[in-house]
């Protein structure tokens, strides 16, 4: 039934949701020609261990930690599968690497997991030529957007690059881009489903950059300030993806806790229809210090979950602030299925006589054992909603075995 009300939920426009689930535990590096067989499968399956452990760390220098460096050359047991391919005329491995290995094995070295759900930025890139200046559209053979390219592969940096249609061409012009006209450029992207607007220009081996880190239609109305940059030489477009990754990552990005079985009961609201409810179930499970989410409870619109930890509690909370459509209740004085400590008066209190080593005797009180608190977070939930999908339930209450039959009620 979930993957009948998936299917179901295809058929609406999801524009709204626009970050991206990145592949970042595969890896296809080219074969060296020069070495026997053995030796360059060998070489290839390390160096593909690299760019994973790199993509999911957002860290350029974590094949610099001791652990991975000793995980490197056991790199056998993280492996799941392995495939020969073409690329430009040369001959290639494809690696596919256990997502809880590598997880593990982050957490053991102590480096942060960008999750692998991530901004997707429109690229807009104008160059400076000879006589003029031109906008780089999707399928220009320009230099600098085919290093942006495929640095952003190696980085797993999701991005969009305009088409170069109509409604672009006439939108839009060079000076407007140049200029760095906020009006004209987040008119022209919002036509695009992404969260995100990276405005480059190039001149010559030199590039500015400017990151607008929201949604377009909010370009112009939010006061944020945007974060620019710049970068020189003749790699100055990989480093320019670079700067951008190490601030998404940056932002992002959790230390997981070696060992932990946490986990913590969370309630939200206003969870009033299935759209919702997967909505959310689905941005839970990506968060990068969740491990599992179970469904505790559906009732009145209130779903309570019991979320596994990765990491910790306050990890959590933090990823769950940079989420836009939920918002923190805040509580100052919740108490969930705690045994209140009973105050006892001095004259009232049941004595029992302890026998001490010389044979005297003192007096013990005995007061009711506390029971500790359970820890619960409460959120509303602010998504869009569809009022024309059936609410989640109708009953006073149900567990995870009845959510799906109430959804097709």
């Amino acid at each position: 039934m979930r993957y009948f009300i998936l299917f179901m939920f295809a058929s609406f426009s999801f524009q709204s949701f626009a970050l991206t689930n990145v592949d970042v535990f595969q890896s296809e590096v080219i074969l060296n020609s020069e070495q026997s067989s053995k030796d360059a499968d060998a070489q290839a399956r390390i160096e593909g261990m690299k760019a994973v452990v790199v993509r999911v760390s957002g860290d350029r220098n974590a094949t610099s930690n001791q652990t991975v460096i000793k995980a490197l050359r056991q790199n056998a047991q993280y492996v799941t599968q392995l495939s020969y391919g073409q690329r430009e005329g040369e001959k290639t491995l494809r690696v596919s690497f256990s997502a809880p290995h590598i997880r593990s094995l982050l957490s053991q070295a102590q480096l942060p997991i960008w999750p692998s759900v991530r901004a997707n930025l429109l690229v807009w890139i104008v160059e400076e030529g000879p006589s003029e200046r031109s906008i780089v559209w999707e399928h220009s053979t320009s230099e600098v957007l085919k290093q942006v390219r495929e640095q952003a592969q190696v980085r797993g940096l999701p991005l969009t690059v305009p088409v170069g249609d109509f409604d672009d061409v006439t939108g839009i012009n060079t000076s407007d881009l140049w200029g760095g006209f906020v009006q004209p450029i987040s008119k022209s992207s919002e036509r695009y489903p992404v969260d995100g607007v990276l405005l480059v220009k190039v001149q010559g081996n030199q590039i500015r950059w400017t990151l607008y880190d929201q949604k377009p239609n909010k370009m112009s109305r939010v006061s944020r300030a945007p974060l620019s940059g710049m970068s020189s030489g003749q790699d100055a477009a990989k480093k320019v993806v670079d700067q951008i990754s190490d601030y998404y990552a940056r932002n992002n990005a959790v230390v997981l806790a070696s060992e932990s079985s946490e986990s913590i009961k969370v309630k939200f609201n206003q969870v009033n229809d299935a759209f919702s409810f997967f909505s959310l179930e689905n941005q839970l499970k990506a968060l990068g210090s969740v491990a599992a989410v179970d469904i505790l409870k559906v009732q009145d619109g209130q779903v309570t979950f019991d979320i596994h930890l990765l990491s910790t509690q306050q990890e959590f909370e933090q990823e769950m602030e940079r989420l836009s459509e939920t918002k923190k209740i805040e509580k100052t004085d919740f108490v969930n299925s705690i045994a209140i400590t009973q105050v006892i008066e001095k004259n009232n209190v049941e004595e029992t006589p302890v026998k001490h080593q010389d044979g005297s005797y003192a007096q013990a009180p005995l007061a009711a054992p506390i029971i500790p608190s359970e820890i619960m977070l409460e959120y509303e939930w602010q998504g869009k909603k569809i009022s024309s999908l059936p609410k989640i339930s109708t009953n006073p209450a149900v567990g995870e075995g009845d959510v799906e039959d109430i959804i097709e009620e």
